[in-house]
């Protein structure tokens, strides 16, 4: 009797010790404060002790773990339905060195995980799920396996839903640090990605498969290499926005593709929304990727993708890239600097060489479906290797460009695309510092960047972040009213000619007054922190007769002394001059239609009209 008294005295002793006492949270310590305690060896025994106390214990919500720690695990972190997992900024998972892991098992999963792709079974499906606060870890460059080949995750999750992942540092995965995989296309995960700083990973930052109904958006993606810093495969009614997403300037193959959207025939995307985003450089191909995988499926298969307020520079591949997608919409983007270089084409899709801007390359690895359509509008295409515009499938595309600023594009303007309404000036952008990295190439943000990044990203000084994030208001435009530059306005002695020049059925009541009555071209267009402007420049208007003409053209007397060029509807540049008179011989010129522009300086506008050369 004595001993079953003793023995009850002893269990409760320890259920004290372990069993929280203040609802709802649980915490989990280093320093022998916590609920439960970890001692640096196996870390994530404690940890998960204290989410199965919570998933069996109503009245708890909360893991909380504490800093400053390092709590080093060698399996896996299991996470249950309706459970948070939070700590301190201070508080660090980490994996150990060498820790031998199969494929694609990670530092937290959900209860019930397979080191699978995904699971077939949804009928015990883990849901409301947060995870926010703290640091992992994955220990990249002490284990033994190779990066980019599905080992070692930081949180994957399967056929989870209601899932929020917040003011997270996540950094040197050999896999994605991120990667939410469903079993089946239309799977409603409903994401919150928001606040994280997701850096280093060995192949995506953050990849989502199979899946419907999320939001990325507002964080920092730093070096993330082989593939993508954001990945959408077979998914849809998704938004990505605000994000800044860039590489190592210092390396020139330091990262893979901006933000990827990738579709196989069979799984429909129609409602797609990337904007806000500043996407910068050194990835080894496209800063956007629209990309479908296989034949098959469609003219509408995969359609509506509205990308939009988006700055993009730098790129060994295109600025945008559309591989079998109809009715793109792009429209108020800057994309600058996009396929200098030699990229590595390891896909026969991605051709070496100077990438444009903005290219359509095909319907989908060989697909003819015809009759594809991509809307291209108050943007500002600048410093491309290739073309501004490129349409590489003429005969089963088509680009319809209005109101673009396109200009100084290493091949010229267009190839297999024509617009009436483009100008092709210098924006005068804030910044006029531009940088020229060792193959020659143009660069304004990184030499803006250059003195941060290894402060930010090698030393971890995370208020920098900040500093490159506001490396896109170099992107902004000149102008003598006013110009944001990230903290203040400020009055510049220019005013740049893509201010109130955009589209005239676009919605500028956003812009801040005075703003002429009429969208600014670019980034900032539409935007409470577009350029202010009170006049319309009349780049667009121009006079000429006779028009059509069989040789001789005269124009007006105030244009005398102008530079002028004349294109032909491909792009191509045909003559360029200084106006002696206001006559002009054309009688040179082959039968067709001409773009001619004269930059009147005079006038501090640019004239752009068309002229039909006939006999």
């Amino acid at each position: 009797m004595i001993k079953q008294f003793l023995g009850f005295v002893l269990a409760f002793i320890l259920t004290v010790q372990v069993l929280p006492q203040t609802p709802p949270v649980v915490y989990v310590a280093a320093d022998g404060s916590g609920d439960f305690n970890c001692d640096g060896v196996k870390d994530q025994e404690e940890i998960n002790q204290a989410l199965d106390f919570v998933a069996q214990h109503d009245e708890f919500t909360t893991v909380y773990l504490k800093g400053p720690a390092t709590y080093w695990v060698d399996s896996t972190i299991y996470i249950s339905s309706n459970t948070i997992l939070e700590g301190d900024p201070t508080a660090k998972i980490k994996l150990v060195d060498n820790a031998g892991w199969p494929r694609f098992q990670a530092i937290i999963m959900q209860k019930g995980a397979v080191f699978d792709d995904g699971l077939e079974d949804t009928t015990g499906a883990v849901h409301d799920i947060e995870i926010r606060g703290f640091e992992i870890d994955g220990n990249r460059v002490n284990q033994n396996q190779p990066s980019g080949h599905a080992y070692v995750y930081l949180i994957k999750l399967q056929n989870c839903y209601n899932i929020k992942i917040h003011d997270m540092y996540l950094h040197d995965a050999l896999a994605e640090d991120v990667n939410i995989q469903s079993c089946c296309y239309g799977y409603d995960i409903n994401l919150d990605f928001y606040n994280n700083l997701v850096t280093t990973s060995g192949h995506d930052g953050i990849y989502v498969g199979l899946s419907q109904n999320f939001k990325i958006h507002d964080n920092v993606f730093l070096a993330n290499r082989t593939d993508a810093h954001i990945r959408a495969q077979d998914c849809n009614h998704f938004e990505i926005y605000n994000n800044v997403a860039g590489n190592n300037p210092f390396t020139r193959f330091s990262g893979g593709i901006g933000v990827d959207i990738q579709a196989k025939a069979q799984y429909p995307v129609n409602d797609c929304e990337i904007y806000n985003n500043y996407l910068f450089g050194r990835g080894s191909f496209h800063g956007i990727w629209l990309w479908q995988t296989s034949e098959g499926g469609d003219l509408d298969l995969h359609r509506d993708v509205h990308i939009h307020h988006n700055i993009i520079v730098g790129f060994q591949g295109a600025g945008i890239a559309i591989y079998g997608f109809n009715n793109t919409l792009i429209e108020n983007n800057v994309i600058e600097l996009n396929g200098h270089g030699d990229n590595r084409a390891i896909l026969a899709r991605v051709p070496k060489g100077k990438h444009s801007g903005i290219t359509f390359y095909e319907g989908a690895d060989g697909n003819r479906v015809k009759g594809f359509t991509t809307i291209v509008r108050n943007n500002i295409i600048g410093n491309n290797a290739g073309y501004g515009v490129e349409n590489r499938q003429p005969g089963i595309h088509t680009f319809i460009l209005e109101y673009n600023d396109v200009y100084h594009n290493g091949k010229g303007p267009y190839r297999n695309a024509y617009s009436a309404t483009d100008i092709h000036v210098y924006p005068d952008y804030a910044s006029d510092s531009i940088y020229v990295d060792e193959l020659g190439r143009y660069d304004y943000a990184y030499y803006y960047m250059l003195p941060l990044w290894t402060d930010s990203v090698l030393s971890q000084i995370t208020s920098t972040y900040k500093e490159i994030a506001r490396a896109k208001y170099l992107y902004t435009l000149k102008s003598q009213l006013g110009r944001w530059d990230g903290q203040f306005w400020v009055r510049d002695e220019v005013t740049s000619f893509c201010i109130n020049t955009g589209n005239p059925q676009s919605d500028y009541s956003a812009e801040p007054l005075p703003n002429g009555g009429r969208i600014n071209i670019g980034a900032f267009g539409g935007t409470e922190y577009a350029s202010m402007g009170d006049r319309v420049p009349d780049v667009h208007g121009f006079v000429a007769y006779p028009n059509p003409t069989t040789g001789q053209i005269t124009v007006s007397e105030e244009l005398i002394g102008s530079e002028y060029y004349i294109y032909s509807l491909t792009g191509k540049l045909i003559v360029h001059g200084i106006l002696s008179t206001n006559t002009l011989d054309l009688s040179g010129l082959n039968n067709g239609v001409y773009i001619i522009k004269v930059h009147a300086y005079r006038l501090d506008s640019w004239r752009v009209g068309k002229i039909v050369k006939m006999n």
